[in-house]
């Protein structure tokens, strides 16, 4: 495992356009199995996610998976032009998710590089967010 630095910058737009920006910097892990890219950390209180840790798993495809565990469980899975359905489970229940994903992209290469996603989620059947999440990885050297 090598140290990382995990930049996240997330916009969600709901059906009326009002945006909402968080940003995350986070130290994290990357790693490397069997022609998957890992990158774990854990998430903050920002993102009101505290005693969360994501990984987000880089396919050899080009395709992005992301797994959330702790105190919250999810899994959400970026295929390009697919529509792919999850669960988000939360203290206060499950609930259904679905993604629309437009954008899945990454330069992600040894711990060192830059995903891009862009996609629609519904939950549970309501209203659906447009979501961009842009996440930079770097070596740290701390």
């Amino acid at each position: 495992m090598k140290p990382v630095v995990v930049s996240v910058t997330s916009i969600q737009r709901n059906e009326q356009g009002q945006e909402l920006k968080m940003e995350l910097v986070s130290e994290g892990k990357y790693y490397r199995k069997k022609g998957t890219q890992y990158i774990m950390y854990a998430e903050s209180e920002i993102t009101g996610l505290e005693g969360v840790t994501t990984i987000i798993k880089v396919l050899d495809n080009g395709n992005v998976v992301l797994v959330r565990t702790g105190k919250m469980q999810q899994r959400q899975e970026y295929w390009p032009g697919r529509e792919t359905h999850s669960w988000y489970d939360t203290p206060l229940g499950r609930l259904p998710v679905t993604l629309k994903t437009y954008v899945c992209r990454s330069t992600l290469s040894d711990g060192t590089g830059h995903i891009e996603l862009g996609y629609d989620v519904t939950i549970d059947g309501f209203a659906s967010n447009y979501n961009q999440l842009s996440i930079d990885v770097q070596e740290d050297h701390a």
